[in-house]
């Protein structure tokens, strides 16, 4: 305790040391704090539900490798379902998310979402409904009793919190469902949920595709490694039969609940969070660069405690009771700092990581990541300047005490290694930062291939009973786009199954009549969309014609292809005329330009101009739009010569008039669409960015200290110097050079660096390589430039020197 007073004086009476070191502490732990809060949420912190150690889901990995799939058919759930004893076993559709669906109390109808699952979900969670009950087998079976499971909140907003509430019905999807239970307060699973149904899975089901997610719980005693084992080998016959004849083989396995969910955003927090460590440790290169300065200073006063009896463990241990007190003192204004970085960033990290405001918090975890970094700081960056400083020659530095030495530091290369290393760490962040941004540019600068202005959107659900046939849906799609093109203003409406930006609907086909082996037609995003839909977007047709009003269901079946396409799947023929089997003949009668889509499949980024096929939802089958309608809700479009806020409540009473139980979930412009398509990407380039330029900046602060440091102590040796006739000029470059040295050595350091480090950005970047010459060009360029300014700005205090001055 002694030490920390005198520590904590000592740190008073040279405070524009202290204030230096404790920003640069509070700025580093800050950074961590931050992405601290978002590792812990998403990646670190227990999932919500009782021994969340023992939650897996079944994946496909083929030839052993990634995470694997989660997609999983009808028949691999009974499989596994009717196979697995070591597994308490239950399944969702379409992953662990949810989808909107339409309800209805009394008269008030609302957008919510909805989650379906199969009986024993919530079972397999471990978590009961607070009020009534779950699903039973019999619900869960096609064309089951319709039941529903609300969430707290809901219960609470639509029925006060009433008990009598369960039993009582309400219209979900157009169809009365029963209440039978209420899940407790601050339930919660992958997605905002508001009401679970039952699934009801089975082999020809959810279109027959991959269309399940396989949630389980390892029985009590039984290890993975066994479970595994039986996964795999009751799994092996269904996939073998599956993916007969694809050229890797598929397996199945079950992989940590908690790994699988946060799979496709682990790789971007884990890289932002090794970036803040980068920074950190070069905070604790600068501050262990200025207690190295400052100990030459201090030089008499330790030689003195040393002379007086002082053993060397005390003058050590005092030092480091120094750095504890500024790492205290960082780390405290580092917490708030990252706090309220957080907030800053917390519609970033909403969009890219799905973490909200009201998960971020200084919470008992958080604060105590942020005291373990402190005290680690206090070690890091203390230690190895209270060693040096610890290891005085007392009579030399007694006896020179009054007199500084005129060759300078003689023991500086420990300073100068720290300076080269954050110089280097600078580099890499620098080149990280810069992939990302020209990747980021690349991804928004891309050509839309359409006209995106005054273009609003509104989504909806036709998830619905009453809309289950296709002469329903057009003849609601005829009704309701007639009433918004009547609307003042508006130049043209149509509908869509998915919008630009979005992820489509995946298909395959065959050409017909095409030569054996050439007749297979890959994977294409597909769109069913109504007549107005290119017009209204402005969509270019570079052959053939799009789809018109006689397109309809006693017409031949057409489609419209993209160049991508085109490209793709016909290079050697015209595909106008040519016909495509996609569960029946449809001519292809045009050619549109490319749009920019969301990849669902390929390695196409998570936006491209991807190979995509456009029908006419009026020669659409009942059974499609059923099964589509599942997993997408459409979405009307008009371009507007007004105000945005204006058109929304224009299209709510253009469809409420022709049915009012059908309320638009969200109204959004392309801008819109496009930010989300690309929000993960945004927030890794804005964070990686913000961090480089801090980086940047400290390495700046570390060698303008170093060569101020060294001009101080060689104010003799310069005074000679210019005495015996040296130009000013010449005394600046022999203050400069080391300084500029050691930023080159750092540079080429942190180049190497760079691009060893760079291939961990190899799925984060798209439009450009990770070797990008340029970007490294202009990274390294930049530090060099900044090092330079770093390094020339305290030397030009000698262009002031007086030598006769400097000599006395």
């Amino acid at each position: 305790m002694r030490d920390l007073r005198y520590g904590v004086r000592v740190l008073l009476k040279a405070p524009a040391f202290t204030i230096t070191a404790v920003l640069t502490l509070a700025l580093c732990i800050g950074a961590n704090t931050a992405i601290y809060t978002v590792v812990d949420r998403v990646l670190l912190r227990p999932l919500p539900y009782p021994q969340p150690e023992r939650l897996a889901q079944i994946v496909t990995r083929f030839d052993g490798g990634g995470i694997g799939e989660i997609g999983q058919t009808g028949a691999t759930w009974e499989a596994l379902r009717d196979g697995v004893t070591s597994l308490d076993l239950a399944t969702t559709s379409g992953g662990f998310g949810s989808i909107g669906v339409n309800m209805v109390v009394g008269q008030h109808a609302e957008y919510i979402t909805q989650q379906r699952v199969s009986a024993g979900f919530f079972r397999v969670l471990g978590v009961a409904p607070a009020r009534g009950r779950e699903f039973t087998a019999d619900e869960d079976r096609p064309n089951g009793p319709a039941a529903v499971i609300l969430s707290h909140t809901l219960w609470t907003r639509l029925f006060d919190g009433d008990p009598a509430a369960i039993g009582r019905t309400l219209t979900l999807r157009g169809e009365p469902y029963a209440i039978v239970g209420v899940m407790p307060s601050g339930f919660t699973t992958a997605e905002p949920v508001d009401t679970w149904t039952p699934v009801r899975a089975c082999r020809t089901c959810e279109g027959g595709g991959q269309n399940y997610a396989i949630l389980a719980r390892l029985r009590p005693h039984v290890e993975w490694a066994q479970t595994d084992a039986d996964v795999g080998g009751i799994g092996e016959p269904v996939l073998s039969d599956l993916y007969r004849g694809a050229p890797r083989t598929a397996r199945l396995h079950i992989v940590s609940l908690q790994r699988g969910e946060t799979e496709s955003v682990r790789q971007p927090i884990l890289i932002l969070w090794g970036a803040v460590a980068m920074v950190l440790l070069i905070g604790c290169v600068n501050v262990a660069g200025l207690l190295m300065a400052r100990s030459v200073g201090r030089a008499p006063e330790i030689a003195i405690r040393a002379a007086l009896g002082g053993g060397r463990g005390a003058i050590l241990r005092q030092l480091m009771a120094e750095s504890l007190v500024l790492a205290a003192a960082g780390g405290a204004l580092g917490a708030l700092l990252g706090y309220a970085g957080s907030r800053v960033f917390a519609s970033l990290l909403r969009d890219a990581f799905g973490v909200a405001a009201r998960d971020i918090g200084l919470d008992v975890r958080v604060l105590g990541a942020t005291a373990t970094i402190a005290l680690g700081t206090s070690v890091l960056f203390g230690l190895v300047p209270a060693l040096q400083a610890s290891r005085v020659n007392l009579r030399a530095t007694l006896v020179e005490s009054g007199s500084p030495s005129i060759a300078g530091a003689a023991r500086s290369w420990a300073r100068r290694a720290l300076v080269v290393t954050e110089v280097a760490l600078g580099v890499v962040l620098l080149v990280g930062a810069g992939l990302l941004i020209r990747s980021f540019d690349h991804l928004v600068t891309l050509r839309a291939g359409f006209d995106a202005s005054h273009v609003m959107t509104a989504t909806l659900s036709l998830q619905d009973a009453r809309y289950q046939s296709a002469k329903q849906v057009n003849r609601f799609f005829d009704d309701s786009l007639d009433r918004m093109r009547r609307i003042a203003g508006v130049d043209n409406a149509a509908a869509a199954l998915t919008l630009p930006y979005e992820r489509a609907l995946n298909v395959g086909g065959r050409w017909i009549g095409a030569q054996p082996g050439a007749e297979q037609i890959g994977i294409m995003n597909e769109t069913y969309v109504t007549p107005g839909y290119f017009n209204t977007l402005r969509v270019p047709v570079l052959r053939g014609r799009v789809f018109n009003a006689a397109d309809n269901a006693d017409a031949a079946p057409v489609i419209v292809v993209n160049q991508a396409f085109v490209a793709r799947y016909s290079p050697d023929h015209d595909p106008i005329g040519r016909q495509i089997n996609q569960g029946g003949a449809r001519t292809v009668i045009g050619i549109v330009g490319d749009i920019q889509q969301k990849a669902g499949w390929g390695n196409f980024g998570p936006v491209a101009a991807m190979p995509a096929s456009y029908i006419p939802v009026a020669q659409t089958s009942d059974r499609f739009l059923q099964m589509v309608h599942t997993w997408f809700s459409p979405s009307w479009f008009v371009r507007w010569r007004g105000e945005d806020a204006a058109i929304a409540g224009e299209m709510q009473r253009a469809v409420a008039g022709v049915d009012p139980l059908l309320p638009f979930a969200k109204f959004r412009t392309i801008a819109d669409l496009r930010r989300e398509a690309v929000a993960m990407q945004r927030a890794q380039t804005l964070l990686l960015a913000a961090l480089a330029a801090l980086a940047l900046a400290l390495a700046a602060v570390g060698l303008y200290g170093l060569v101020a440091n060294g001009v101080a102590e060689r104010t003799r040796e310069l005074g000679i110097r210019l005495a015996l006739g040296a130009t000013v000029r010449q005394a600046m470059l022999a203050a400069v050079a080391p300084g500029l040295t050691l930023a080159v050595v750092g540079v080429a350091a942190g180049a190497l660096c760079a691009r060893l480090a760079a291939s961990t950005l190899r799925h984060l970047v798209w439009g450009i390589s990770v070797a990008d010459p340029l970007t490294f060009a202009l990274a390294t360029g930049a530090v060099l430039a900044v090092a330079a300014a770093a390094a020339f700005v305290p030397a030009l205090r000698i262009a002031h020197l007086n030598p006769i001055k400097a000599l006395r």
